[in-house]
């Protein structure tokens, strides 16, 4: 028995580093994972990886960033696996300059994948948790959810040549303590990691 079983959790990213590890702590819980990367291969090897432990997912893969990405991966936890705790706003990169040669291209990129693709996610799964959360008030149970967002030091402090990623990690910090104060009523408690440097590919 783990702590999750029964548990439907989305992890964007999850193909590789951090998010792998995520998605496969939440699968040796017992959790239902529903996988993302931008390309096939690895969420594939990752989900591979949770079916040998004996546990179950499927992937949604693709950009992140593409405007339905949002409602797809929410609708995969729901038509697949019939409901939805867990969100794990994960996916990201770096790309680094001092600000005057930062151009208009690089900071839209960081927004985009660091703040626009889990807003577009956590919108998404705003009207699906509502719903759960009304039936199973009315059935007279409390279903506790969780929402991690990944964020960094960079956002909390800064760092030279970062302007765009900083900029986008803080906004995210900003949105977490919001929907935390949104989504509270609802059982909810969302949280925002600010890792500093781990060992993966990016770094």
């Amino acid at each position: 028995m783990g702590r999750l079983d029964g548990k439907v959790a989305l992890v964007s990213g999850s193909g590789r580093g951090i998010g792998r590890a995520i998605a496969l702590k939440l699968a040796g819980e017992g959790a239902r994972l529903v996988l993302n990367d931008l390309d096939p291969a690895p969420s594939a090897a990752v989900r591979a990886e949770i079916e040998a432990l004996g546990g179950e997912a499927v992937s949604c893969d693709g950009d992140v960033t593409a405007a339905d990405f949002g409602q797809r991966f929410v609708a995969t936890a729901m038509e697949r696996f019939g409901g939805l705790d867990i969100v794990v706003n994960n996916a990201g990169y770096t790309w680094d300059n001092v600000i005057q040669k930062t151009s208009d291209e690089q900071f839209a990129a960081m927004l985009a994948v660091h703040v626009d693709a889990p807003f577009r996610i956590l919108r998404a799964a705003a009207d699906p948790i509502r719903t759960l959360a009304k039936a199973e008030a009315d059935a007279g149970k409390v279903v506790h959810r969780k929402v991690v967002n990944i964020a960094s030091m960079v956002g909390l402090y800064g760092n030279a040549g970062q302007v765009a990623y900083a900029s986008a990690k803080s906004a995210l910090v900003g949105m977490t303590r919001t929907l935390a104060k949104e989504w509270g009523r609802y059982a909810v408690n969302v949280n925002c990691v600010a890792f500093g440097w781990i060992d993966t590919r990016l770094t």
